[in-house]
């Protein structure tokens, strides 16, 4: 419970002041606020993305406090599935170029429409691919797969990255439980805590299966 009191509040304080860093970069980088020189635009730029990757883990912090505290309330709707991953890749693109990644994308023909929350499940594959992006080697595939199975929709997320021991798979969806394993993505370990969090939520399930170099 204090846990829960004290996070809620501490990340709402953090959000603001950093929502107004984003608003101010994005101003200074508008054309009409005049040149830049090409330092400052890198250094712009820097500010920019580390600002939005502080927000995005404030942003996990207070719905992981919110899912503890039994408050996060799922939005039921129709979703589409081809309209998701559509925006969902959308949203990492660019990422996925500046890596030199390809993102394969198969829907099976018997996939229909589903009722979720959809701005969550959204959240759900957004976070599976940007951890398979970032384990993965240049020149490299990542695979997102939709299928009907038994009633159920299934998502499959496949890296060609470098796999996890055995012995460490059972932390991957703990809190703050953050591997490099080797490699130079970094992240706060709270990516797939949030996936199984939300994929409960929807009375559904995340498995995995690796192994070193799989």
């Amino acid at each position: 419970r204090l846990k829960n009191e004290f996070i809620g509040p501490v990340s709402y304080e953090l959000r603001t002041p950093l929502t107004n860093i984003i608003g101010f970069s994005e101003l200074l980088a508008a054309p009409h606020m005049g040149d830049l020189n090409p330092k400052q635009r890198e250094y712009l730029d820097h500010i920019a993305l580390s600002s939005k990757t502080l927000l995005s883990i404030i942003d996990d912090i207070l719905d992981l406090a919110t899912i503890d505290a039994g408050a996060l309330e799922l939005h039921p709707g129709t979703v589409n599935p081809r309209d998701l991953i559509d925006a969902t890749i959308l949203a990492l693109r660019e990422r996925a170029v500046s890596a030199d990644l390809t993102i394969d994308v198969a829907v099976d023909d018997t996939v229909r429409p589903f009722i979720a929350d959809e701005d969550r499940v959204r959240q759900i594959l957004y976070n599976l691919l940007s951890n398979a992006v970032g384990f993965s080697k240049p020149g490299g595939v990542v695979k997102l797969e939709c299928w009907r199975e038994q009633g159920d929709v299934v998502f499959a997320v496949e890296d060609n990255g470098i796999g996890i021991p055995p012995e460490q798979q059972a932390r991957v969806f703990e809190r703050f439980e953050s591997r490099s394993q080797g490699s130079e993505h970094r992240g706060a370990g709270l990516g797939l805590s949030l996936v199984k969090s939300l994929a409960e939520l929807h009375k559904g399930r995340v498995t995995l299966q690796s192994n070193p170099g799989v």
